[in-house]
């Protein structure tokens, strides 16, 4: 396969994966900018729509850039150690993204809503938790031994 279009194809595929994973993080301050995170406060489907189309584009933006800096590496196994490293940091930053919108304290203590709320949170933290933060640290983790590992690759004028 020519080395051109593996560069292309992993650079814009990792910019793509990043991009997407980056909108849980994106969200979530959207949500917080244009108000749409308060459940008291009336249904404004304007504004939802506004945070919406501003998150993607947002990510987009987070795409088009990621997948120029990795075009910028010129080993293969670098650029996928940086695309891992990238990716991994971007999940766990989600996960960090998520903590804040979970509403724990805004029911009485002991009562049987508290304990609901907190049962819902433990599942989801079993559910969506934990393989956000097993498969985060696991590509952060690879990423940066594979970056100290191809330390000293050739570098070409590709």
């Amino acid at each position: 396969m020519n080395p051109t279009l593996i560069k292309w194809l992993t650079s814009v595929g990792f910019g793509l994966v990043i991009g997407r994973a980056a909108y849980g993080v994106i969200n979530s301050l959207l949500q917080m900018v244009f108000g749409v995170d308060q459940p008291g406060a009336p249904f404004d489907p304007e504004a939802l729509d506004r945070m919406l189309i501003t998150g993607s584009v947002l990510c987009l933006v987070v795409a088009g850039v990621t997948a120029a800096a990795l075009l910028r590496v010129a080993d293969n196994r670098r650029r996928i150690a940086w695309g891992c490293l990238v990716l991994g940091v971007t999940l766990i930053l989600t996960l960090a993204a998520a903590l804040p919108t979970m509403d724990l304290g805004s029911h009485p203590a002991g009562s049987s809503e508290a304990r609901d709320a907190k049962t819902a949170f433990f599942f989801w933290m079993l559910i969506f938790g934990l393989p956000y933060l097993g498969g985060g640290l696991a590509l952060t983790i690879g990423g940066a031994v594979m970056l100290r590992k191809f330390r000293n690759a050739p570098r070409s004028a590709a």
